[in-house]
This record gives structure tokens, C-alpha cells and sequence, in this order.
């Protein structure tokens, strides 16, 4: 794992999280109180107050006498929150067509835009970030601030995954272009078109993340 030295005791929380879901650390990684506080240059105060936060967000696990470790989702968990995010996605991209806001088009084509420059140069961290931006802002744009809380918890462990996701041969394009025809089916303003494709995205996510899972032969018995 590579951190940054210096990171103030406020901002401890943001950058672990942000390792977390950019693949930085990784799943099952076990982090410890006196190491990051090296790393990091900070006391063991904000790494304790960080690792309780990311507990309650449910990006780790406490072990007794160990630290905490970063979660790994079992096959089964991951087979459920994509089912649910199937839902809730073609929910938000329903309600934020049916808006017909303009200003929320340009800042999801925004996003587009910053992830084919990343794809440019292979960035997969930047573009797992990006991606993320990208789906939260769906949630965000559609005004229901229910599913925005909903959906921020659910990609908070889609991210454990899309780093690696991501890394698939041909995966980042496909990932994009099918982000294109969300934004292409909101223009049109056909509701139903647009929520059945923000599904088949859902869909083809969840089928690469258990490609991924086979491939990297994930313990079948994660959190």
C-alpha cells in the first residue's frame, strides 16, 4: 500500500476511504493503528477515529488484537447488491429523465468527458473514482435525497470492486460507451427506455464483477 505522508487528523478518514474504493488498499487488507500512523505522519487518534467511521460505513471489520480489515464481499453478497442496485438505478435515471433537467445532463457528460481522458492513458484509479462521481451523481440529480443515501452506501461497496473491474480487457470502453447511452436515453426523455438501460449497465457490471470473482478466485466466504 503507498499513502501520502503529512495527512492532517481531519482529513485521515478521507484519504483511507478513498484508498479503499480506489483500489489503493485493497479487499481483506488488514490495517493497523501504529502503521498508518507512521505512514500518514498523524497520531493514533484520528487513525482510531477514522477506522470507527469506516466501520459504521461498512468498508471494514474490526479483529480483536489485529486492527481492522477491509471487507471482502462473499458471492452471494455480491449477487444481492447488484440486484438491488438494478433497482434503485433504473429508479434514479427513471426519475431524473422525467426532470428533464439540462444542467444535470452536462455535468453526467462532464464525466464522460474526464473518463475517456483517463481511458487514454490506462488511469484505471481515476477512472474508478470517476465512475463512481458518475453513478452518485445519478442518484443525486434525481432529487430524492432517500435514494441518494441509499445509493452512496451501495457504491461504497461496489468500489471495493470496480478498481479490478475495471483492470478487464476492454472493460473500461464498454464501461463508458454504455455510460453514453444512459445520457443519450435521458435526452431522449423516454422514461422507460432510460431506466431499461440504466439496468442492462447494472446488469453487465454485475456480470463482469463475477467474472472477476472466478478469475481471482475470491474467498467464498467474505462479509
Amino acid at each position: 500500500m503507498t499513502v501520502v505522508n503529512g495527512v492532517k487528523g481531519n482529513s485521515v478518514y478521507d484519504h483511507l476511504s478513498n484508498a479503499i474504493r480506489s483500489g489503493v488498499i485493497k479487499a481483506g487488507q488488514t490495517l493497523t493503528e501504529r502503521g498508518l500512523a507512521q505512514q500518514l505522519g498523524v497520531s493514533r487518534t484520528p487513525i482510531r477515529e477514522a477506522f470507527r467511521k469506516l466501520e459504521e460505513h461498512g468498508l471494514v471489520k474490526y479483529e480483536p488484537h489485529k486492527g481492522v480489515k477491509v471487507i471482502t464481499l462473499s458471492l452471494e453478497r455480491v449477487i444481492h447488491l447488484y440486484q438491488v442496485r438494478e433497482l434503485l438505478e433504473g429508479l434514479a435515471v427513471r426519475t431524473l429523465t422525467e426532470l428533464n433537467d439540462q444542467e444535470a445532463i452536462g455535468e453526467l457528460s462532464a464525466y464522460i468527458e474526464s473518463a475517456e481522458k483517463e481511458a487514454a492513458v490506462n488511469n484505471i484509479k481515476e477512472m474508478s473514482i470517476i465512475n463512481t462521481k458518475f453513478h452518485l451523481a445519478l442518484a443525486r440529480l434525481s432529487g430524492n435525497g432517500y435514494l441518494e443515501d441509499i445509493m452512496y452506501m451501495l457504491q461504497t461497496h461496489i468500489s471495493l470492486m470496480m478498481s479490478t473491474s475495471l483492470s478487464h480487457t476492454g472493460r473500461p470502453v464498454e464501461n463508458i460507451e454504455e455510460h453514453k447511452m444512459i445520457i443519450n436515453a435521458i435526452q431522449s426523455k423516454d422514461a422507460d427506455l432510460a431506466e431499461n438501460v440504466a439496468k442492462y449497465h447494472v446488469r453487465q457490471a454485475r456480470d463482469h464483477a463475477l467474472k472477476m470473482i472466478e478469475m481471482d478466485g475470491w474467498n467464498n466466504d467474505g462479509n
